[in-house]
């Protein structure tokens, strides 16, 4: 005999935690922007420490390390004033010039330079604040209640108190909030003590390092790695939220839950009257379960069936309550 599941009327709250469920469902699939994140990370990963490595022997190549061993006896020895400077260094700028025609068809030197941040504060071309780190850590922020879309979410509404709310806590969690005691286990404080001595003022700008075609070609493409991630991060978003925005302006329309049932069995996902729990909402218009179903299915199927949908959403459901 099956049981009939008792229905029940929606409020705010309760359209908003179907919101959450049908916005990480989207997060478990294996969706396009998805996949070009995951890539985006692993070149990322893949690139950073052999980028290290060549940097350091860039800079060794024209600081050895006995030059770096004899400044460090001196500052040991007559303090740094008197010694000379070794500094820490994790940003480096490069360049590889080459001769060019102007307008008049004088030859001019083109500088090429290059900055190659190895920070988690990184800003690559078209890149700011923090939003390499949000990034990176997207999956672990997810897991830790934590939003790494809020720069994306509300930046341009700045003055909402839930920005800065959610900042505070996304950069107290990195690290790069510095009144926590616990600092040092944080992920900003793991990025800077990843360093290369190197003799010179403690500004990176006050030191260019000339590199060849082929040296200049792999750091470059290190930069295009740090950008392509951060953008693979805002195309995700703009996907997932896009899509939420059509379910929360037909949820609006939704007063019962049995409606909003009907509309995830179509979409192929698991609903239970478990998963509602008290939270805030807001919505708008008006859909009917079909017509809602089919806008929030995409073009190409992910799944070769509803089936395997459901035992892969339920699978990940299974795994974070371990």
């Amino acid at each position: 005999m099956t049981i009939q599941a008792k229905d029940f009327r929606l409020n705010a709250s309760k359209r908003k935690s179907i919101e959450n469920v049908y916005e990480n469902y989207l997060l478990s699939q294996n969706n396009k922007s998805r996949q070009t994140y995951d890539k985006a990370k692993a070149k990322f990963d893949e690139m950073y420490p052999k980028v290290w490595e060549l940097i350091t022997k860039v800079v060794r190549s024209y600081q050895p390390q006995e030059d770096v061993d004899t400044i460090k006896s001196m500052v040991a020895k007559y303090g740094e004033n008197n010694g000379g400077r070794i500094h820490e260094d994790n940003c480096f700028y490069f360049t590889n010039p080459t001769d060019e025609k102007d307008s008049e068809g004088k030859t001019i030197t083109k500088e090429n330079e290059l900055h190659v941040e190895m920070t988690l504060d990184a800003s690559p071309s078209g890149v700011s604040g923090n939003q390499f780190a949000y990034a990176y850590y997207y999956d672990e922020l997810k897991q830790n209640g934590l939003d790494p879309d809020f720069e994306l979410r509300w930046g341009d509404e700045k003055r909402n108190p839930r920005y800065y709310e959610t900042e505070n806590k996304v950069r107290e969690y990195l690290g790069f909030s510095r009144n926590n005691n616990d600092n040092e286990l944080k992920h900003e404080f793991e990025w800077k003590q990843k360093t290369i001595p190197v003799i010179g003022s403690r500004y990176c700008h006050s030191r260019q390092f000339k590199v060849d075609d082929v040296t200049h070609s792999v750091f470059n493409e290190f930069v295009i790695a740090q950008e392509k991630l951060v953008q693979a991060h805002e195309t995700m978003f703009r996907y997932v939220n896009e899509k939420v925005m059509k379910l929360r302006q037909g949820l609006r329309t939704y007063t019962k839950f049995s409606q909003a049932k009907q509309l995830f069995d179509k979409l192929g996902i698991p609903l239970n009257e478990s998963s509602i729990d008290e939270q805030s909402s807001m919505a708008l218009s008006v859909f009917s379960p079909d017509n809602l179903a089919d806008m929030l299915t995409d073009k190409e199927e992910e799944f070769s069936s509803r089936e395997e949908k459901i035992a892969y959403f339920k699978s990940l459901q299974n795994a974070s309550i371990q």
